[in-house]
C-alpha cells in the first residue's frame, strides 16, 4: 500500500516540472490539510531543494567570464550543506508554496520568494576581437565577456576592451597585460591604443617602475624588451618614472624609453596603432566571412539524415508568421507557426533571430514520428531567467516518451523525458514519472545579452543524458533503468514556450523564454562530443 509520503513524493515530482493537472493539485491540498506528516514532508523536501540549489551555487557558481565545473551527482552532506539547508526553510518562501498548496484557487498564481539582490563581478568588458590567437585554452576570450582583475594573454590578433571607467583599449598581440582595477592596467607587452574621454580622465598604464596617466587624451604605447614607445595622438598624458619629474605630453608629441630607463623624442605614427573604427571595419570583414562559412556547414546539417527538425532561421522571403523548415523547404509540414515572438537580428547583422519577451510568445510546431536517442541543440541568448522554468522547447501534454528542455530560474539547464507506467485503470502514481537532469549553474546576470550554444543529448542505449555549453561538456548523468525510455516522441510543441491554454479561463503557466533564439536543431541520435562542438565552432559569431 503506498504511503502518504510516497504518493505526495510522486506528485511533487510532477508539480516540480509543472506538468501536475487540476486533479493532482487538490490531491496535494487534501493531503497538506489533513495530514500533519506531510506538511512536515513537503517542509523538508522544499528544504532540501533549495539547500541543494544553494550549495551548488555555493560551490560551483563562478566568475561570469569562467564556465563551471562539472558536478557530483551525489553531493556530500555536511555541516555547510545543512546551514545551507536552514537558510533555505527562513529565505526560499516555502510557507508561501505551502499556502498555495493548500488554499490558492489557482494554479497559477504568483509565489513571492526572497532573494538576494543579484551581484556581479568584473572591472572590464571584451567589447570586439579580430583574428585573435591564444596562447591558451585558460586565456580564451568572447565577445561580451567581463574581465576580473588578473593577467589577459593573446598570441596574435586584437582585441577591443572597454573599462568600466570608460577608457577603451584596442591591444594588438603578442601582448601581455595584467588588469589592476576599472582604472589600471599594467603592460608586459605588445602594441595598444587608449582612447579616453572626459568621463575616464585619469586612467593610467604601468610599464615596469613608469606610469602613464591620461588626462582626457587619445595615445598610442608600444612595449618591449628594447623599451616603451609612448605617442600622443590628441590631448595630453603625463608620465612619471624615477629618473626625472612629471613629464607633459600633448597632441603630436612622442618619447621612447630604452630600457636602461633613458628618454628621447620619438616620432607620433598614429598608423601603426589601429583606432576603433578600423578595428569594427575588420570585424565587419570577419564577421562577414564566418557568416559565409556558416551557412556552407548549416548546408551539411540540413542533409543529414539525422536531422528530425531543423530552422536555421537564414530563409529569405517576406516576413510571413512561419519559420520555414530547413530541412524541407519543399514541404510545409515542419514549417513552424510564430505567435507573438518576434524578428529581429541573430548572430550575425545579415542574419535573423526570433526574440521571445510577453507570455504569449511562442513558435508552435508538429513533428510526427518515433525516435530513440535525440540531440537538442540551439542558438540562445538570455536576457534575464525572471520566470521559475523558461522555456527552449516543451511538448504539449509531456505524455509518454516526451521530451521537455528548458532552463530553471537557477541558471541550471533541465532535460527530461516522460516515463510514465500504464495508468489506465486510473491509479495513482507510484514513485518518480520522470529523471530531471539537471546541469550545474552556468548562466549568471552578467552573460545577458550574450549568445551561448546549449545542447542536450538523450542516448536511450547507453542510458545517458548529456549537457553542453559552447561545444563543451556541462554535466554528464546515467538514467535508472526503470526510468530509461526507449522510444521518444514529439508530436505538438512549442520552442521558446510551453503548451497553449486549453482551460475555459485561458489560464497558462508563464513559461516563455525572455531572450532571443537563432538556429534550433533537433536530431534522431544522441551526437558525440566532437560533433558537437564543430556545431560550436562552426556557428559561434
Amino acid at each position: 500500500m503506498t504511503s502518504v509520503r510516497e504518493e505526495l513524493a510522486s506528485l511533487l515530482f510532477d508539480w516540480e516540472a509543472g506538468t501536475l493537472d487540476d486533479q493532482g493539485i487538490e490531491r496535494v491540498r487534501d493531503l497538506l490539510r489533513g495530514d500533519e506528516d506531510a506538511r512536515a514532508f513537503f517542509i523538508q523536501h522544499q528544504a532540501l531543494s533549495s539547500a541543494l540549489s544553494l550549495e551548488a551555487d555555493a560551490k560551483i557558481a563562478p566568475p561570469a567570464t569562467e564556465v563551471p565545473s562539472k558536478k557530483s551527482t551525489s553531493p556530500t552532506y555536511g555541516f555547510g550543506f545543512w546551514a545551507a539547508a536552514a537558510t533555505a526553510l527562513l529565505f526560499c518562501g516555502l510557507a508561501g508554496r505551502l499556502a498555495y498548496l493548500e488554499f490558492s484557487d489557482s494554479n497559477t498564481a504568483s509565489v513571492a520568494t526572497s532573494q538576494q539582490e543579484v551581484t556581479s563581478s568584473g572591472i572590464a568588458l571584451v567589447t570586439n576581437l579580430v583574428d585573435v590567437e591564444f596562447d591558451s585554452q585558460d586565456d580564451v576570450l568572447e565577445i561580451g565577456e567581463a574581465l576580473s582583475p588578473g593577467r589577459l594573454s593573446i598570441k596574435s590578433g586584437f582585441a577591443q576592451i572597454e573599462f568600466f571607467c570608460g577608457a577603451t583599449l584596442i591591444v594588438e598581440g603578442p601582448a601581455e597585460i595584467d588588469l589592476k582595477s576599472s582604472s589600471l592596467a599594467r603592460v608586459a607587452s605588445g602594441r595598444l591604443r587608449a582612447q579616453v574621454p572626459p568621463a575616464a580622465r585619469g586612467f593610467s598604464i604601468e610599464v615596469d617602475d613608469m606610469k602613464v596617466v591620461d588626462l582626457g587624451t587619445e595615445f598610442g604605447l608600444s612595449v618591449s624588451s628594447d623599451g616603451a614607445d609612448i605617442q600622443v595622438f590628441d590631448g595630453e598624458v603625463e608620465v612619471h618614472s624615477p629618473e626625472k619629474d612629471k613629464r607633459l605630453l600633448t597632441a603630436g608629441q612622442a618619447v621612447t624609453r630604452n630600457s636602461a630607463g633613458e628618454f628621447s623624442s620619438g616620432e607620433v605614427t598614429p598608423d601603426r596603432f589601429l583606432d576603433i573604427a578600423s578595428m569594427e571595419s575588420r570585424s565587419i570583414g570577419q564577421r562577414a566571412a564566418r557568416y559565409e562559412s556558416w551557412k556552407n556547414f548549416s548546408d551539411s546539417l540540413r542533409r543529414d539524415p539525422r536531422s528530425i527538425a531543423y530552422y536555421s532561421f537564414d530563409e529569405q522571403g517576406g516576413w510571413e508568421r512561419k519559420l520555414q523548415s530547413s530541412i524541407t523547404p519543399d514541404n510545409n509540414e515542419l514549417d513552424g507557426a510564430i505567435v507573438g515572438a518576434r524578428r529581429v537580428q541573430g548572430r550575425w547583422p545579415s542574419k535573423s533571430g526570433l526574440e521571445f519577451k510577453r507570455p504569449g510568445d511562442r513558435v508552435r510546431v508538429q513533428i510526427p514520428g518515433e525516435f530513440a536517442s535525440l540531440t537538442f541543440a540551439c542558438w540562445v541568448k538570455i536576457d534575464s531567467l525572471d520566470r521559475w522554468y523558461n522555456s527552449l522547447f516543451l511538448t504539449d501534454s509531456y505524455n509518454q516518451g516526451e521530451p521537455h528542455w528548458q532552463i530553471l530560474d537557477t541558471g541550471q539547464l533541465f532535460f527530461s523525458v516522460r516515463h510514465k507506467p500504464d495508468d489506465i485503470g486510473g491509479k495513482p502514481m507510484k514513485g518518480p514519472t520522470h529523471r530531471e537532469v539537471l546541469s550545474p549553474p552556468f548562466w549568471h546576470p552578467s552573460m545577458s545579452g550574450r549568445w551561448l550554444h546549449l545542447a542536450t543529448t538523450y542516448d536511450a542505449d547507453a542510458g545517458k543524458t548529456t549537457h553542453y555549453l559552447n561545444g563543451d561538456i556541462l554535466h554528464e548523468e546515467t538514467i535508472a533503468k526503470d526510468l530509461l525510455v526507449k522510444t521518444t516522441r514529439i508530436g505538438a510543441a512549442s520552442i521558446g514556450n510551453w503548451s497553449i491554454p486549453i482551460k475555459p479561463d485561458a489560464e497558462y503557466a508563464v513559461r516563455n523564454l525572455n531572450g532571443s533564439i537563432d538556429e534550433f536543431m533537433i536530431m534522431s541520435s544522441a551526437l558525440g562530443a566532437d560533433e558537437i562542438k564543430e556545431i560550436f565552432e562552426n556557428g559561434k559569431p
